[in-house]
């Protein structure tokens, strides 16, 4: 009996593993199948059967895709050209920025474009051009504006929209551009040009420095999927950015065209672009007319235009008014004597160098950055103190404490700066935080002062900002912006901020020069209580308030609205142990146009930093949606949209979207950034994008997505983990088998 139960229950063992086996060869005979099968289907017999798609294998360099329903199939990307004409009058700049949006594809698509703006930028108009028909935008608050865009879009309108995501980053939204189509959207801003060291300064953002966000595990750049707990918006402030491999080598892929008027005022001594070659026209003394000397240049670098008065002495002092809907809107720009206490005393300092050495900063940038360190460590005395903060996703310090700047401490620091490398995240948050720690809080008998060299390329602007609030103490904060397109709004608003000033540093030329004015500043006594008295009854609001501290060659830039347009200005402040002021007649005012925008938009930054006083939010986002409603002012909470009221796609035709990409910036070191985030080369700026190039695409593919900025379709099973798996169940089957055979064998 007991052998035949043994033969028994070997035979259904064996007929179990042979079932088992028989299940597993079916499963992976499947799959296999199926998986062969897809990629049939994906590709027909005939590439060009669906019209206008292209396959990645089939595209050629430099192209710009957009990803379909059909699976493997993309679209040609919108294509983008810029436009940027410029009047300046006296101080006061209006631009206007024509954008033309082309679609050469055969399907209807919307396209999304992040362009950077000056930080302190008026955005107030917005129109929409649609053959010779334009459509004027209109200012709403934000959700109520994207709900008329997005419904405008669902219903096969054209529509645009211009959103503020930053103070100095804008998105422009375009929908339903038809095939071969173009859609021109013209946005118009008010900003007011720089003066310092007696030379005026335009600034007109082009590249897009790409912002890295704090995340739980690391300091990488955003993944949309898993946003930053601090930075909840950070899919948007990330557009894709293609790699420098990608760029077309016979035509500019992000081109722009620049033309402006300078009417300053005076009669006009040097002008001077700094980085881009222009063609200057002086038919009168005191007019000039710039355009770009070699045609269309990339979006990849600032343009920046200075001009000086001809007898070389600047005015000490400028007011201009506007009458705008019956009230006067002042702006005044004062510059005190360069002399006054030029001899006092140079007082001790103990200064904090922070140098980032994220891979951001890689190739030129870093080179500056080191540069500018080296020059600042060759002002510094024996009787001042110092300490140098590198940081990338990590932070170190040179020396404990702040030391004594002698000889050997220099050189150990010297050698310290020239080994820097750049690679990493961005986390600056551990690093401000240390600088601005002072351990002699009570110690009058050093300026302290922090000097942090950076590109700025963060998305968590509120996280410092409060940082700097909170810490700042005694210190004054001195940020030098790296690069050929740093993050200006998070340089200036830190510099206000910490109560110091911003230093920018464009090429390596420029280091020495800009340092050295940098350190004229710190070591000249600083102008402190500085205040704007009027005549009782003439001021009803003025902007920044409380005035910033006052540096050598820095003037005072103020707004205000008035009451009474008539009457006496009086500034005054305090500098060293004597008093200093001035007397201004506000009846000799020249008129300018657009200084009420300016005097909003000042109001707005300035209701916004009252957050890191303790102000309630709900009455900070009730003052900024008043105030951009009133101005017609693109802002936090306001968006200008504008649609056309005829439907233009059938219903029966799908719509594509697509952001358009953003050119590497200048001397930025791509392969820098994207080993440190991910081992996909050039798969830089999405770890979702790159999760899915792992699983759905071939190596070939994946590289060629990935330079191009563009995801995969995700729609796909996990096929390599199913045949795999019907491998594994394949091979248990025949293991089971074999030790059955020999179970009955013995």
């Amino acid at each position: 009996m007991a052998s035949a139960h043994t033969s028994h229950s070997s035979g259904g063992q064996a007929g179990f593993g042979l079932i088992l086996a028989i299940a597993a060869f079916a499963i992976s005979g499947f799959l296999f199948w199926s998986d062969a099968r897809a990629d049939t289907l994906a590709e027909p017999a005939d590439p060009r059967a669906i019209d206008g798609l292209v396959r990645l294998s089939e595209m050629q360099e430099g192209a710009l895709l957009i990803e379909t329903v059909e699976p493997g199939y993309y679209l040609p990307a919108p294509m983008l050209a810029t436009d940027m004409a410029v009047e300046i009058a006296g101080p006061i700049i209006r631009t206007t920025i024509t954008q033309r949006f082309e679609n050469p594809s055969d399907q209807w698509v919307e396209a999304r474009y992040v362009f950077p703006l000056p930080a302190n930028s008026g955005v107030d108009r917005l129109r929409m051009q649609v053959g010779d028909r334009f459509i004027e935008g209109q200012i709403h608050e934000r959700q109520a504006a994207r709900r008329i865009y997005e419904q405008a879009r669902d219903n096969g309108q054209r529509a645009s929209l211009v959103e503020q995501e930053r103070p100095n980053m804008f998105t422009t939204s375009v929908a339903n551009i038809g095939p071969g189509e173009t859609i021109i959207i013209q946005i118009e801003y008010q900003d007011v040009a720089r003066l310092r060291d007696g030379t005026f300064e335009m600034r007109l953002p082009l590249g897009l420095t790409p912002r890295f966000i704090p995340r739980t595990d690391d300091y990488l750049l955003v993944s949309e999927t898993n946003p930053s707990p601090a930075v909840p918006d950070a899919h948007r402030i990330t557009p894709p950015v293609m790699a420098p491999s990608s760029e077309p080598g016979d035509r500019l892929r992000l081109p722009v065209t620049i033309s402006a008027q300078l009417r300053p005022g005076f009669e006009l001594g040097e002008i001077t672009s700094l980085y881009h070659a222009t063609r200057i026209d002086r038919s009168e003394p005191d007019i000039a007319q710039i355009e770009l000397a070699d045609g269309p240049i990339p979006a990849n670098r600032d343009f920046v235009l200075t001009w000086r008065p001809a007898n070389e002495t600047a005015p000490s002092a400028s007011l201009f008014t506007e009458d705008w809907e019956g009230e006067t809107y002042l702006l005044a720009q004062i510059l005190p004597p360069a002399t006054l206490n030029a001899d006092a005393p140079r007082r001790p300092r103990e200064t904090i160098f922070v140098i980032d050495n994220s891979g951001s900063m890689a190739g030129t940038s870093m080179r500056q950055a080191r540069d500018a360190l080296l020059a600042a460590l060759d002002r510094l005395q024996p009787e001042d103190r110092f300490n140098i903060i590198r940081f990338d996703n990590t932070m170190e310090q040179v020396f404990p404490a702040p030391v004594e700047a002698s000889d050997g401490r220099l050189r150990q620091a010297r050698r310290f700066v020239r080994n820097l490398d750049a690679e990493g995240g961005t986390n600056m948050l551990p690093a401000m935080r240390a600088a601005l720690t002072d351990d002699t809080p009570e110690d009058t008998s050093r300026v302290r002062q922090v000097v942090f060299l950076t590109d700025g390329a963060i998305g968590n602007e509120r996280e410092l900002f409060r940082e700097i609030h909170n810490r700042l103490g005694r210190s004054r904060l001195f940020p030098v912006g790296i690069g050929s397109a740093p993050n200006t709004y998070f340089m200036e608003r830190a510099a206000r901020a910490g109560r110091g000033t911003f230093t920018h540093i464009g090429d390596v030329s420029e280091v020495s020069e800009r340092m050295a004015q940098l350190y004229t500043a710190l070591e000249r006594p600083v102008m402190t209580h500085l205040d704007a008295l009027f005549a009782e009854g003439t001021l009803s609001e003025i902007w920044p308030a409380p005035l910033p501290d006052l540096y050598y060659g820095e003037p005072v830039l103020m707004t205000a609205r008035l009451s009474d347009p008539d009457g006496m200005l009086l500034l005054e402040g305090r500098l060293a142990q004597s008093g200093w002021q001035t007397r201004l007649d506000l009846a000799e005012a020249q008129p300018a146009e657009g200084i009420a925008a300016l005097w909003a938009r000042n109001r707005i930054k300035g209701i916004e930093e009252t957050r890191f006083q303790g102000a309630p939010a709900d009455r900070i986002d009730a003052a900024v949606l008043q105030t951009a409603l009133d101005f017609h002012l693109v802002s936090r909470l306001t968006s200008l949209v504008a649609v056309d009221v005829t439907p233009a796609r059938p219903a029966d035709q799908p719509l594509n979207s697509q952001d358009i990409a953003q050119m590497t910036p200048h001397g930025w070191d791509f392969d820098a950034v994207t080993r440190n985030t991910s081992p996909v080369d050039h798969a830089a700026l999405d770890p979702e994008l790159l999760r899915r190039l792992r699983v759905h695409a071939s190596p070939e593919e994946a590289a060629l997505a990935a330079e191009n900025g563009l995801p995969l379709p995700a729609t796909a099973t996990p096929r390599e983990l199913l045949t795999w798996l019907g491998a594994l169940l394949m091979l248990a089957g025949l293991i089971f088998l074999m030790m059955n055979r020999e179970r009955r064998l013995w």
